[in-house]
């Protein structure tokens, strides 16, 4: 059977989001166990609520000013990311005679290029910078977690204590979207198609920054990230928000931009 362009390309773009990890990238705290990862809304470039952020994927503006990066640097790390866009656009294209793709070489291909990109990102930064950029990605993914733009971390100037609350609140997040994941597979084995539904629209959420997150910080906090989100609605759509963000095919994010 002759697969369409788009349905090959929307196949590619799901497995191509399964390559999106770093080595240095911190444990995902909103990951289900068992290890298939959701996403059902939330902010971010080339990741959604939930998402694992990682050298890749993060803004390279928020790289440039948390990690210190000289121009030079920052131009490396652009030149990385955009080869890898490149790259993996050219893997995305279907086989001339229409055929079905062969995923298994898709995914493990998608997974080169990430670990190549990573590796030359790595190799631009210096070795205090690497060990900044794992407590940086740690605290960037809280925020994600937490449906709070990661974007507005560096003008957030959160404290120590308020870091604290906030990683608390992300693994509370976590421990309760696992286990309405539970939950749902349970509903989906009993074929129970009205209990996914309103699990589904629990984990959408709003798509609004957490409550208990957003009390946590001081009201000039809590402004600039309501400021962000309202400057920043391009690339809005149901159950993510942020530049780049919104779901492809499958509800993955697409590959990430520099």
């Amino acid at each position: 059977m002759r697969m369409s362009k788009m349905s090959w390309i929307g196949a590619a773009v799901v497995l191509g989001s399964c390559a999106a990890v770093s080595a240095l990238a911190q444990a995902d705290p909103a990951q289900p166990p068992g290890g298939r990862q959701r996403r059902p809304g939330g902010f971010g470039q080339g990741g959604r609520f939930g998402g694992q952020l990682s050298l890749v994927s993060v803004n390279v503006d928020v790289l440039a000013k948390e990690l210190k990066l000289t121009d030079e640097q920052k131009t490396s790390i652009t030149a990385a990311r955009t080869k890898m866009q490149t790259d993996m656009q050219a893997a995305f294209q279907p086989p001339a005679d229409g055929s079905q793709p062969d995923r298994q070489a898709m995914q493990t291909k998608m997974q080169e290029i990430n670990k190549t990109a990573t590796k030359e990102i790595e190799a631009a930064l210096k070795d205090d910078q690497k060990a900044d950029a794992v407590v940086l990605l740690k605290n960037l993914q809280t925020l994600q977690t937490l449906r709070i733009p990661y974007q507005t971390y560096s003008d957030l100037k959160l404290t120590d204590d308020e870091k604290t609350k906030l990683g608390a609140l992300a693994a509370d997040a976590a421990k309760d979207r696992a286990a309405k994941m539970q939950e749902m597979q349970a509903a989906r084995q009993a074929g129970d198609q009205e209990k996914m539904q309103q699990l589904m629209q629990s984990l959408r959420g709003t798509g609004q920054p957490d409550d208990k997150a957003m009390a946590a910080l001081t009201a000039d906090q809590k402004d600039l990230v309501t400021k962000y989100i309202k400057d920043h609605p391009q690339g809005r759509r149901p159950g993510g928000f942020g530049p780049g963000g919104g779901a492809r095919a499958g509800g993955n994010a697409p590959p990430p931009q520099p």
